[in-house]
């Protein structure tokens, strides 16, 4: 399942995953920030918790054309940082092979195993009434 959502004032759009971690899922996500990237030209900022996966079914290919995918899609040239949550290894390892595949000048990704290390390095804050 993929629950996305944007923080407001934020900039932060907010993606959870749960269930089984497949290319179908990972493309659907893809293709939402694509179509938001498009929406909102001041840009904005990613979150992606990887915590409530039960199971990841990504094959090298999978992460490597999503990775030349995300490269190649360029509607502006405004700076932005994706960051990842995983608290598990595989999800962690996985992310972490995305962040290097993708080597992108205008998407940074940095993978988290703390969700406050990450909220803070989006420059975003954890309050009482809005969670990432």
């Amino acid at each position: 399942m993929l629950e996305v959502y944007t923080i407001n004032g934020d900039n932060v759009v907010v993606a959870r995953l749960s269930g089984v971690l497949d290319a179908s899922m990972a493309e659907r996500l893809v293709e939402f920030v694509e179509i938001k990237e498009m929406e909102i030209e001041t840009g904005f900022n990613r979150f992606c918790d990887l915590t409530h996966l039960e199971g990841i079914r990504l094959s090298t290919g999978d992460i490597v054309r999503l990775a030349d995918r995300r490269r190649a899609f360029n509607p502006n040239y405004i700076r932005v940082k994706s960051a990842f949550w995983a608290t598990h290894p595989l999800a962690f390892g996985i992310a972490r092979m995305y962040e290097q595949l993708l080597n992108s000048p205008r998407v940074e990704v940095r993978v988290w195993g703390e969700k406050l290390a990450a909220a803070d390095w989006l420059g975003t804050k954890l309050d009482g009434d809005v969670t990432i």
